[in-house]
């Protein structure tokens, strides 16, 4: 048992419902009861106390305890306890009730003299200060070593406690004197003497209040009993009494009487006599079943203890089985009882008479190990023999009274044996068979036949019987004259005599040849195995089945391949031949066979094993250089032909470079080519490779199922070039304000392609000219460069061969320097004491300007000069403003010199020119804004100053050109007199000039504004080829220097529909000279994409060119005819190669397929190998992804039904579309026959209906397109004469453009975005589309417009009185130009003028 769930100490407040719950789990159910204090808890104790208990699926018994509106007197240590049988297990915990202490008074406690007492102070009440203990007035010291400062219960989780009213037993020794812990009360030993005492407990609350009772101790002692005595010989009838005699022990003492343990039977009438001191059992008649062992049992209130006597009498042999005469049989077991009852038990001894002695000797002598006399009496006879007969004696004893003798005769009869239970028979179908049957035995025997268990009667069937009767017994002889196979039974030879009977079987088996085998067929075919099955009946003869398997081409059943299989308890049998070779047919048959005969074979199944990859590698390659760098040629012969596997479609060629520490498959190139023959030469140019770099190359052919073992490695060294890759960690900082220092790592060795010379170093400011040095070595210094300024740099490797790539440009900046004077000054007289200087920024400021020192001083005056510092302002405007000062506390009419320097962190620089100014109480009209060259981007806004002083102040007047600015939308004249100009553009470029004028002078300042345009389109031109698209460009110029090196690109792209894509989200670089090219590379093939670029440079971004394009290739298409499909009698094979796939590689593969006249399609899985180990290939230039038509190479349509009809729907998908097609296939028969077409082929009514409306659809188009004709013909002829002209010239732009198109056919397209055309140009000339159509319209005079045109005539846009015409891209149809057919565009028809 096991407490799995228990409570815990609860404290509560009155009135508080408590609930406690236990769980006790064990294999067997307990009980249950509640305690509190030691005192048993039922319903009747309280109304406000219910216990309930319920039991769980797994046998665990809960019981729970609730207490309805808790009392002060409901508290005290609660017990759960749990007994089964004696086994007992408890859980204690107290519930607290916060209250004034109270002692609950409880019976004076039992205990047994010499034990252990433990005594817990029943209280309830809380909280509780103390507990202690007082013996005869005096209080008890408690045991402080584990004294707490929390009282503490005494509990034991997992096992019952009996402290409270239990006994240890205890060593005695001397007295020990009680302790207290934790509240209780532990007294060592009880005494005698101790009976009687009283224990107080006392206990005391926080508040002073305080409880106390006294509770006394019982001392009884335990009973002990006296050793029984019996007489030591006593006789069956006797009387017989056991005595139980107390010798020490309180009263009351209750004795028991028990019996071999058990409590004494009422059937063998003992009578018990008890009294205070002792107890006797009375036997009157004494007899053996009175023979045991008898335990008195003595018990007061605080023990149990028993004594023990075993009573035995002496009782004479009296017979129990007496033994019989009794016959045995021959080669069986046997056994004679005899037995008798007796105290000492009797001893048994056999005797057997020797015949030829004629004394009686013991039977184990004479008999041997057959025989075998048992401790109970019995004699065991193994196998009887013949020498087993004769007379036997069995002699009892005990010694007591007279001892038993009885002598038996012993017979042995022989019954009916056979030397085999069974045997098994076998013959073949049609011949005699006999069947033999002896039998041993004594006489008389009687033998019967039968067959399946019914008797076998000779004159009505086949069979022949007779008997001969032997020495020791009978042989019957069964004989089938001519077998059949209904003699296929279990025979049994029954006999018998009157001592026994026996069974002989026999178990015939007729064989015959077994049925062929039916349903062969092929589960999976692979390259060098095949599984193959076939149905057998569960009944069926065969015990082994023979495979034969021969090339279908040179198939003789004679030679062909045999395989034996064991047949197995299956109808369906399966085995997988292997050791065949790939792509190859083989036809297959099948027989069962047994110990008879074989079967007939099946008949054959055909079918062609799949392709494996080549198991040779090409031969005679031979390697050499070729004239151009990187480049090799290969040369070799095709494997053998027994080691193709398959049709060899290629060849993959493996170069890979012999340089130490490259990586793995580093710089490998793998190239893919289709062969064109089988077994003729082939040569091939590798391209691509690195200059000047041995080359390790190996050829490899492949088929449909892979690729095959590369040859031995050729070495090669390609021919020298220009390197193949830029410089890397190009590094450069400044060294001083006009001088660079520029370092770079080396090109590897093997980028090098061949002798590096050295390495040439580009560098330009942004928006400028390169500039090139050169260097033998990895660093340069470059020097005269302009101070404090932005240089691009990048570099580039050279050979005798040329020059290599440039690495990724890098921006650095030359240091500071000191500034150049500030480009102009002057000085104005503000008032009487004020003079107002204004100048501009140095045009070289050599670094970041820092700030301006304006000096001030007398011209007549020797002192030094006046320094007033003033900040640099930063300037965000199109142009530099001029910075001005006051320069106040100045004497009228005395003259002042003023100059203005400029610093930077590296220092002060020169000084402007000195300018001159007096102070005066008249001042004349001046313009301090600084006015010059102003240089704009189109669109922009434009603020111009005119910053004045004068006295009075002046009036002010803008001019654009000499003329007078008043109202217009792009000029804004601000409060302060400046001028803002908005959007500007070019119209609004020239001279703008701001005068001031008073009464005493004037003064202007001139701005000189350059509207800049922003850059042209570029030209955009694209060739488009299967998965990519090559655009190219020409440089665009800007407008400030007509150079293009400011000028930078962006180009983006999109499928049709899709989202825009950048081409280049890096930072962009523009070529030094030439057309741009860029290849936008991983595009799906025959799919339409749109494609901008911009130009942008300092000005702004252009407008975008757009192009649509669309990569090579088309949707893929279906094979008219069933060519590419074969079958056999379960599967429909697909030879995907059939399909064209129109130049873009299918990338899925849908089959579904119908019985032929359902509706319904099911979609099929693939049941044909796939081989993945394909590989990229390097061809023309790219690395392509290996081509999916060749997964799979084929499709197998599985578990068809045999000459069955089916429709199968293929559909090839690609990029550019999906191609669907339906055929009509049948299955072959089991043997491989074709099957004819199925009836509906040959309906005749659905023939005649189908012509029937195909000839009504011809006649009625014919019809319509007469009356188009007629009708079109009227209205061409009105306008036949004037437009005579006009076809001619139409006829001969028309062969110009087929010649055009002829030529564009065998060609990639080139695509061309429409030119744009600037505003204001004049000298451009328009490019016109090679495919524009024009149309020329004209005003007929005397005519009203368009009066009575023709209303069927096509629409198309109309033209007046000017020549006009259209550019139509290739862009602009959805069909592509080779498709479009220029001769059968509609033209409009220009009207002859007509008079009224």
């Amino acid at each position: 048992m096991i407490l799995s769930q228990y409570f815990s100490e609860t404290t509560v407040t009155p009135g508080v419902d408590v609930n406690f719950q236990c769980t006790v789990s064990g294999p067997h159910p307990s009980k249950l009861v509640w305690e509190r204090d030691g005192l048993v808890i039922s319903s009747n104790t309280d109304s406000r106390y219910s216990i309930g208990q319920t039991m769980t699926a797994d046998g665990s018994v809960t019981t729970q305890l609730n207490i309805s509106h808790a009392r002060v007197e409901d508290g005290g240590l609660f017990s759960c306890v749990a007994h089964h049988a004696d086994n007992s297990i408890a859980h204690h915990d107290r519930l607290n009730v916060y209250g004034p202490p109270y002692i609950r008074t409880l019976p004076p406690l039992k205990v047994q003299s010499g034990q252990s007492v433990t005594l817990r102070c029943p209280y309830y009440g809380y909280p509780v200060r103390e507990i202690a203990w007082e013996f005869k007035g005096k209080e008890i010291i408690a045991d402080t070593t584990t004294q707490t400062n929390r009282f503490k219960r005494f509990t034991n989780h997992t096992s019952f406690s009996k402290e409270i009213y239990g006994r240890k037993p205890k060593l005695r020794g001397r007295r020990q004197s009680p302790t207290i812990t934790d509240g209780i009360l532990k007294i060592p030993k009880v005494f005698k003497n101790d009976n009687g005492a009283l224990y107080s407990c006392i206990v005391k609350s926080p508040s002073g209040e305080m409880a106390k009772r006294s509770f006394e101790l019982l001392v009884v002692e335990a009973p002990q009993l006296e050793e029984i005595m019996l007489a030591p010989d006593l006789h069956e009838g006797q009387i017989v009494q056991i005595h139980c005699n107390l010798k020490s022990g309180d009263s009351p003492v209750y004795y028991s009487w028990l019996k071999d343990g058990k409590k004494i039977p009422v059937s063998l009438k003992i009578v018990e006599r008890s009294l205070e001191v002792f107890s006797v059992l009375i036997i009157k008649n004494v007899s053996l079943e009175h023979c045991g062992a008898y335990t008195c049992v003595a018990a007061n209130h605080v023990a149990k203890v028993n004594k023990t006597v075993n009573l035995y009498i002496k009782v004479a042999p009296k017979w129990n089985e007496e033994p019989q005469n009794t016959s045995l049989l021959l080669g069986r077991n046997g056994h004679v009882c005899c037995s008798a009852n007796g105290y000492p038990e009797p001893q048994t001894h056999w005797l057997k008479k020797d015949i030829v002695s004629e004394t009686w000797r013991p039977v184990l002598e004479i008999a041997g190990g057959g025989v075998l006399s048992l401790s109970n009496g019995s004699l065991i006879f193994d196998s009887v023999a013949l020498s087993d007969a004769g007379l036997y004696n069995c002699h009892l004893e005990n010694g007591v009274g007279e001892p038993l003798s009885k002598t038996i005769w012993i017979s042995v009869n022989k019954p009916v044996t056979f030397e085999a239970a069974s045997r098994n028979l076998t013959a073949k179908l049609g011949q005699q068979v006999s069947i033999e049957c002896l039998a041993k035995g004594d006489d008389p025997i009687r033998i019967t036949w039968t067959r399946n268990g019914k008797p076998i009667n000779p004159l009505t069937q086949r069979v022949r019987i007779s008997e001969v009767k032997t020495d020791d017994g009978v042989t019957s002889v069964l004989e089938l004259i001519q077998t059949e196979t209904t003699d296929d039974a279990l025979y049994q030879c029954r006999a018998g005599n009157p001592y026994g009977a026996d069974v002989f079987s026999v178990h015939l088996t007729i064989l015959e040849p077994p049925a062929p085998p039916t349903d062969l067929s092929v589960d999976f075919v692979k390259s060098r195995s095949v599984k193959l099955s076939w149905r057998d009946s569960a009944r069926s003869l065969a015990q082994f089945y023979s495979l034969q398997i021969g090339n279908t081409q040179r198939l003789s059943w004679g030679t062909a391949r045999v395989i034996n299989v064991t047949r197995l308890d299956e109808i369906r049998h399966a085995i997988e031949v292997v050791d065949l070779t790939p792509a190859t047919g083989y036809s297959a048959r099948v027989a069962g066979g047994n110990q008879a005969d074989l079967s007939h074979y099946s008949l054959p199944i055909r079918f062609t094993t799949t392709e494996e990859a080549p198991s040779s590698p090409p031969l005679g390659v031979q390697l050499e250089q070729t004239d151009s760098p990187g480049e090799l040629m290969v040369r070799w012969l095709p494997p053998p032909a027994d080691s193709h596997n398959g049709q060899v479609l290629g060849y993959r060629l493996r170069a890979v470079p012999q340089i130490s520490g490259l990586k793995e498959n580093e710089e490998k190139s793998d190239k893919t080519i289709k062969t064109a023959s089988l077994y003729a030469k082939q040569e091939t140019i590798l391209s691509g490779l690195l200059k000047g770099v041995r080359y390790a190359v190996s050829i490899a052919a492949y088929n449909n199922a892979g690729t095959g073992p590369f040859s031995v490695p050729l070495f090669q060294d390609t021919r020298e070039g220009a390197p193949e890759d830029g410089p890397t960690s190009v590094e450069c900082g400044g060294v001083t304000s006009t001088a660079l220092r520029v370092s770079w790592q080396p090109i590897p060795p093997h980028k090098q392609a061949g002798a590096l010379i050295g390495y040439i170093v580009l560098y330009a400011v942004q928006g400028r000219h390169w500039l090139n040095s050169t260097s033998l070595v990895t660093e340069l210094r470059l020097q005269g460069l302009l101070k404090y300024t932005n240089y691009s740099i990048k570099v580039a490797g050279f050979s005798n061969y040329g020059l290599g790539p440039f690495s990724f440009p890098i921006i650095c900046s030359t240091l500071q320097d000191v500034p150049d004077a500030p480009a102009e000054i002057k000085l104005l007289s503000q008032s009487s004491a004020t003079l107002l200087v204004s100048w501009k920024k140095p045009k070289q400021p050599n670094g970041r300007l820092l700030y301006y020192t304006v000096y001030c001083k007398a011209t007549a005056s020797n002192d030094g000069p006046q320094q007033i510092r003033v900040d640099a302002q930063t300037n965000s405007e199109a142009y530099e403003k001029s910075q001005t000062l006051e320069l106040k506390g100045l004497v009228e009419g005395r003259q002042y010199d003023v100059w203005v320097t400029a610093s930077t962190a590296a220092g002060e620089g020169p000084e402007t020119r000195r300018v001159t100014s007096t102070p005066l109480q008249r001042v004349v009209a001046g313009v301090a804004s600084l006015g010059g060259e102003i240089t704009v981007a189109v669109r922009n806004s434009l603020l111009l100053e005119c910053k004045s002083v004068g006295s009075p102040p002046p009036r002010k007047v803008w001019y654009h050109n000499q003329n007078i600015i008043t109202h217009h939308p792009r000029f804004t004249r601000n409060r302060d007199d400046s001028l803002l100009i908005k959007s500007i553009d070019q119209a609004l470029s020239g001279n703008y000039t701001c005068l001031a004028k008073n009464l005493y002078g004037s003064d202007s300042v001139v701005y000189t504004v350059k509207v800049l345009p922003l850059p042209d389109p570029p030209a955009l031109r694209a060739t488009p080829y299967k998965d990519y698209i090559v655009l190219e460009w020409d440089e665009t110029k800007d407008h400030e220097n007509e150079s293009s090196y400011g000028v930078s690109y962006n180009l983006t792209w999109r499928e049709v529909e899709g989202p825009w894509q950048e081409a280049w989200p890096a930072a962009r670089e523009t070529r030094i000279n030439g057309v741009h090219q860029h290849t936008l590379t991983g595009l799906k093939c025959g799919t339409k994409y749109s494609i901008r670029v911009t130009a942008t440079d300092a000005i702004g971004t252009s407008a975008p060119a757009h192009i649509d394009v669309t990569t090579l290739g088309g949707a893929p298409i279906s094979p008219l005819s069933n060519d590419w499909l074969w079958s056999n009698a379960s599967h429909i094979y697909i030879q995907l190669s059939g399909w064209d796939d129109g130049g873009c590689d299918v990338t899925r593969w849908d089959v579904e397929y119908r019985p032929f006249g359902s509706s319904t399609w099911r979609r099929t899985e693939n049941k044909a190998s796939i081989d993945m180990n394909l590989e990229w290939s390097y061809m023309e230039g790219h690395y392509q992804a290996p081509q999916l038509r060749s997964i799979p190479s084929s499709y197998a349509v599985g578990s068809l039904v045999p000459a069955s009809w089916y429709e199968l729907r293929v559909t090839a998908i690609n990029d550019a579309g999906a191609a669907s097609a339906v055929y009509t296939y049948a299955t072959k028969t089991l043997d491989g026959e074709e099957v004819g077409p199925p009836l509906e082929f040959f309906d005749l009514n659905m023939l005649v209906i189908v012509c029937s409306s195909i000839l009504l659809v011809v006649c009625l188009l014919a019809f319509f397109c007469i009356l188009l004709k007629r009708h079109r013909q009227n209205y061409a002829s009105q306008y036949r004469h004037s437009i005579a002209e006009e076809v001619k010239s139409r006829n001969e732009s028309v062969a110009s453009h087929s010649e055009h198109k002829d030529r564009y056919a065998q060609a990639p397209r080139i695509y061309t975005s429409p030119v744009q055309i600037r505003k204001g140009s004049k000298n451009e000339m328009f490019e016109i589309s090679p495919y524009a159509e024009f149309a020329l319209g004209f005003r007929t005079f005397d005519h009203v417009e368009n009066q009575d045109l023709p209303s069927r005539l096509p629409s198309r846009p109309r033209f007046d009185t000017e020549t006009s015409f259209q550019n139509r891209s290739e862009s602009d149809d959805s069909d592509s130009t080779s498709k479009a057919t220029v001769t059968a565009i509609p033209r409009r028809h220009c009207r002859t003028p007509h008079h009224r």
